[in-house]
């Protein structure tokens, strides 16, 4: 524990990224927990869970070479990965399970999920190979409101606009994956900043916002605005107009519990949405990783360091793709202050505070550092 109370708001990168993080929830007693958007849907039975192999991921190879590893390595490894799988998988079979597979994982963890009985589960955690067995939990987009910007109070001539922007860099050169809904790609702001994608809730490579019921979905296109749009009113922009995004879809109309549409998401499309971001064409090699991977989104309960979704942060950290998670923004958990969940508990992820644009903020001292040179010490 620091000594020293400003000792605890240290960050390094994070001010920078803040202004990727989306309107932060506020407002409820500490005796209690409720989500912005009340009752969250959940995802409809039967229980899926996450299974983690010992055997080596893409990630786990790459991290553990001497030197920088060729292409055709990678591949090698990826393939690896899968047929440790196949191994497991065999075993089972003839211990008289079957496993319907729901995704694989080998490019940041060695995994895959599937609905599993109690007889499966328990034959599945007592077979070697596996690491550990871990429920799938339900994923939501983190944000209080997406139309904080149309309120009177944020108008043009307010004076409350965003100005965020990286100085003299505008993001050209970078790729910037979007793990949110379905998007927009035609939208004028966006226009020319989309790369080819992918859904992993539809498992396809088309992924454009889906209608229902009746609703489409935003949340993914708003969140893209801010890190590349440009040409808004009064000139409103995103941090990184420059960048190049990756579409992926991990969020999106499904069958909730109880038979109704809701929009979330599931961690092990979360999951497998990083392993797109790491690897794009879907070969095998992470060469073509995005160099950014944004998951403005919130796995509530989840913030455990050892969890696969934490698992993948790291993988893809070690790919060469930084993983920004949102803080916060799924409801209050003390006065002022939102709860923190997977992505954003993992340790290797850069989880940023919402930019909310109150004019009245609680304050708390802070140090930020590079190295030996103190940047910033003070409220």
């Amino acid at each position: 524990m620091p000594q020293r109370l400003r000792r605890l708001s240290r960050v390094s990168l994070a001010l920078a990224a803040a202004s990727l993080a989306l309107a932060a929830a506020a407002g409820a007693g500490v005796s209690e927990w409720r989500s912005v958007l009340g009752e969250r849907p959940q995802a409809a039975a039967p229980q899926r869970v996450i299974v983690v192999l010992t055997a080596p991921s893409l990630a786990d190879r790459v991290a553990g070479a001497v030197a920088k590893p060729a292409a055709a390595d990678e591949r090698r490894w990826t393939r690896d990965a899968l047929g440790a799988q196949q191994i497991l998988f065999s075993l089972l079979r003839r211990r008289g399970v079957r496993i319907e597979v729901e995704y694989r994982f080998t490019r940041t963890l060695n995994g895959f999920s599937a609905a599993l009985g109690p007889r499966a589960l328990a034959e599945v955690e007592r077979a070697p190979g596996v690491l550990g067995v871990y429920p799938v939990r339900t994923v939501y987009p983190a944000s209080l409101s997406a139309d904080v910007l149309s309120e009177p109070e944020f108008g043009e001539q307010s004076g409350r606009r965003p100005a965020l922007s990286l100085g003299r860099r505008d993001g050209s050169g970078v790729t910037v994956a979007i793990l949110d809904t379905g998007f927009d790609l035609g939208h004028p702001y966006l226009r020319g900043r989309f790369l080819p994608g992918w859904d992993t809730v539809g498992r396809d490579d088309r992924p454009d916002a889906a209608a229902k019921p009746g609703l489409l979905e935003a949340h993914g296109t708003r969140v893209a605005g801010l890190v590349a749009g440009s040409g808004g009113p009064a000139g409103l922009h995103g941090v990184a107009p420059g960048a190049h995004l990756l579409p992926i879809r991990v969020l999106g109309w499904q069958r909730a519990d109880g038979g109704s549409f809701a929009l979330f998401g599931r961690g092990d499309q979360l999951i497998a949405g990083l392993e797109r971001a790491v690897d794009p064409d879907g070969d095998g090699s992470a060469e073509d990783a995005a160099r950014i991977a944004l998951a403005a989104v919130v796995e509530p309960y989840a913030a455990f360091a050892d969890s696969p979704e934490a698992r993948a942060v790291a993988g893809a950290a070690r790919l060469g793709t930084l993983v920004v998670a949102a803080a916060g923004n799924d409801g209050p958990a003390g006065a002022g202050f939102g709860s923190i969940g997977a992505p954003g508990g993992a340790p290797a992820a850069l989880t940023v505070g919402a930019a909310d644009l109150r004019r009245e903020v609680l304050e708390a001292p802070a140090v930020i550092e590079a190295g030996s040179q103190t940047l910033l010490d003070g409220p």
